[in-house]
């Protein structure tokens, strides 16, 4: 009698030694993990860990195969949530062998059943250690590559992102920099200005992403503040995603700068000198003939008021109606083609508020006189208002002319102007409408060819466009565009979308950053970077601001009563800081949705807090000591320094997904974020990373000691239901019991 036990058949014991021989023969380690604790495994399984047979591992705890208890129970807080979902777990990490050596492997696991998962899981091991040489060596094929630019005689630097990447030791030398120092550094450092770095970066993505050479003459900085003219090229390495980067070569032009600078001084001194003696002379002529001209002189003078402009001298708009007209009359006899080109200056206002009515005269008095230079004594140029002017070239064949006067202008207005105690660099924008194509009589040319300038503002300043019929449909289009914008608040066409936000180590949701969504009848979704800058140009964005906090508000209530504790973040923009009705508003509409303030986080980018700093601290207490969460959005990518960083009564550093997004392969970014990460914990600040989508971004943030994030790998934002349900159905992991 058996008792009760069946003794397996002879078939059975077959079947047994076949799966032993097959294991016992795999190319791969196999084993089999019950409660972590090694229940079988084949002979692969114990060579590669340094055993001589696999009884040696049998019943004994996995945790001996890591180097570290750290890395023993994060692998159960990963694999956990994808193996109970039936899904196989893959990653590559390093064991530890018997003898203490490290080596570098691939794990995968499955459980033996996702409906009873304490039944164990089978791991599969790979000792991928040899391709990890061959990746070292592969780096230092790199290195050899870094010597032979070291060689070169020109500066030599790999960008991506506008950092750089790796350079040559001509590149430091020219800069006046160590070349580690080069490394990460932003080329934000070499201008004089953030305008002008702007405005170099607008015009060098244009032309890289044509495929095409960029190719300028530049004023840049060293180290210790000198200047120093360059020759730049560049050369985009793919054209269709300039986020891979670019390689630039710098050669240093300053003594032919130099030489140029003294031949033009040279040459301005030699025509003053012409002018002193023809003034001279005309003194002479003058007081012969003094009481013949007086009437006359007198005339031109009341002439000359009437027909141009007091401040500048240049003609003004009837002057300049009347010689266009006298233009286009010749031009219709004699078939030629006439342009019109609209002048306005980049930024003046902004500028001009910032200076004193007489300093604000002497600027426009100095620009006016550049254009005038630029566009020569053969072509009249005249201003209309402001600091709008037009120029009329009457012989447009060949075309290149036309663009032969621009960048003369453009160049007029290069040199940095200095009024006072400051420094000013401005560009123009310039529209460009073409008689008769683009028009016929002197209205419609003025109005088209200001059309094409606004298109060439649009672009990024600093830029001409020529007129095309397109361009009236397209200022349609945003007339109805922001119509349809005033409309979307009172017909509730927004909606909020929130984005999970979950920490690093307990895969645990914690909380959701609330991002509007624009649902346009008939349109479908409007994406925000098309409408969120045009609520900010027409005055709404502080409308839509409080829509969103009001509706953040009600559905972070709503999740309340529902059992669901969770921080909601919202978004605000500098305009809404500025509003002296914020704080109240605020207040107001914690109380209403009877919330209490540490549940509701608002987030604010570098930029915003910078704009004014006094005034931003001084709310920013206020809202701390309401209880309201405060975080720094996208950070690492403004200007903000850590003397103003700790001014502020900050709760929470958000680092910007360009530096997440190439993390594990990118150095650079790992050095990035380990700085923000430590200076975080250093003033007691939480860090969450944005744009998480892969694994091993996430295990390179938790070894980084991260503390939350949110992305794509977790979730993409959802409606509020959607995570409603998302965090109802959530299922904490187990740490550490069904892993390897």
């Amino acid at each position: 009698m058996t008792h009760g036990l069946t003794l397996p058949t002879r078939g059975e014991l077959q079947l047994l030694k076949e799966q032993q021989v097959i294991l016992d023969n795999a190319g791969a380690g196999i084993c089999f993990i019950r409660d972590r604790l090694i229940q079988r495994c084949n002979r692969q399984f114990a060579h590669i860990y340094g055993f001589e047979n696999p009884d040696q591992l049998v019943g004994t705890s996995s945790e001996q195969l890591y180097p570290d208890s750290l890395s023993f129970r994060q692998l159960g807080v990963r694999a956990y949530p994808s193996m109970l979902r039936g899904e196989r777990y893959t990653t590559e990490l390093q064991m530890v062998r018997r003898d203490g050596s490290l080596f570098w492997c691939r794990i995968t696991g499955n459980l033996i059943s996702t409906d009873s998962p304490s039944l164990g899981s089978i791991w599969i091991i790979e000792d991928i250690d040899e391709q990890r040489r061959a990746s070292e060596a592969l780096h230092a094929l790199h290195h050899e590559q870094q010597l032979i630019l070291d060689h070169a005689m020109v500066g030599i630097a790999f960008m991506r992102l506008r950092k750089i990447t790796r350079s040559n030791q001509r590149m430091a030398e020219m800069l006046g920099y160590q070349l580690e120092e080069l490394s990460g550094i932003s080329t934000r450092a070499f201008y004089p200005c953030d305008e002008s770095w702007e405005e170099a970066g607008q015009r060098h993505r244009e032309v890289l992403g044509r495929g095409d050479m960029f190719s300028t003459e530049i004023q840049l900085v060293r180290k210790d503040g000198s200047l120093l003219w360059c020759d730049l090229r560049s050369k985009a390495i793919n054209p269709d995603n300039l986020d891979e980067g670019s390689i630039w070569i710098l050669m240093d032009i300053s003594e032919r700068k130099a030489h140029e600078r003294a031949l033009l001084r040279a040459h301005e001194a030699l025509e003053q000198r012409v002018a002193e003696r023809t003034r001279e002379l005309e003194s002479v002529v003058a007081n012969l003939h003094r009481e013949i001209e007086e009437r006359r002189l007198a005339e031109e003078r009341i002439r000359h008021l009437a027909q141009h402009d007091s401040l500048t001298g240049l003609p003004n708009r009837s002057l300049f109606d009347q010689r266009l007209e006298t233009q286009l009359q010749q031009a219709a006899a004699t078939g030629r083609k006439l342009a019109v080109l609209f002048i306005d200056l980049d930024r003046f206002k902004h500028i001009n508020d910032s200076l004193g009515h007489h300093e604000g005269d002497m600027l426009l008095r100095t620009l006016a006189e550049r254009l005038r230079q630029g566009a020569g004594h053969e072509n009249t140029l005249a201003r209309i208002g402001g600091d709008e002017f037009v120029t009329l070239l009457n012989n447009v064949e060949p075309y290149e002319r036309i663009e032969q006067l621009i960048h003369r202008m453009q160049n007029a207005l290069t040199p940095p102007i200095h009024i006072g105690a400051h420094e000013f660099s401005i560009s123009a924008s310039i529209g460009v409408a073409i008689y008769p194509h683009d028009g016929s009589d002197i209205q419609t040319l003025i109005k088209h060819a200001n059309t094409a300038m606004y298109r060439a503002k649009a672009n990024g300043g600093n830029r001409y466009h020529f007129y095309n019929h397109n361009l009236d449909r397209e200022a349609v289009e945003r007339i109805e565009l922001r119509n349809a914008l005033y409309q979307a608040l009172r017909n509730s066409e927004f909606e909020l979308h929130y984005q999970p936000q979950v920490s690093v180590v307990e895969g645990r949701i914690v909380g959701a950053e609330a991002l509007i969504r624009w649902n346009r009848p008939g349109k479908g979704m409007v994406s925000p970077a098309c409408f969120i800058p045009l609520a900010e140009e027409c005055g709404l964005i502080n409308e839509i601001g409080k829509w969103v906090l009001e509706n953040a508000c009600a559905q972070l209530k709503a999740w309340q009563q529902c059992g669901l504790n969770l921080r909601v973040a919202v978004n605000l923009s500098a305009s809404q800081l500025d509003d002296p009705c914020f704080y109240d508003q605020l207040q107001s509409c914690l109380e209403r949705h009877d919330l209490q303030p540490e549940h509701l986080e608002l987030e604010l980018t570098e930029s915003t807090l910078m704009k004014h700093v006094d005034h931003t601290v001084e709310l920013l207490n206020r809202l701390d000591r309401l209880g309201v969460h405060l975080s720094i959005d996208d950070f690492g990518t403004g200007y903000s320094s850590l003397s103003y960083l700790k001014r502020f009564p900050l709760n929470t550093l958000k680092i910007d997904q360009s530096f997440v997004r190439d993390l594990c392969i990118d150095p650079d970014d790992a050095v990035i974020c380990r700085t923000i990460i430590s200076m975080a914990k250093n003033l007691n600040l939480t860090v969450t990373a944005e744009g998480v989508e892969q694994e091993a971004q996430l295990n390179k943030l938790a070894e980084l000691g991260c503390e939350l994030y949110q992305g794509f790998l977790f979730s993409r934002p959802i409606p509020a239901n959607e995570l409603t349900r998302l965090c109802q159905e959530y299922i904490p992991p187990e740490v550490g019991r069904f892993a390897i």
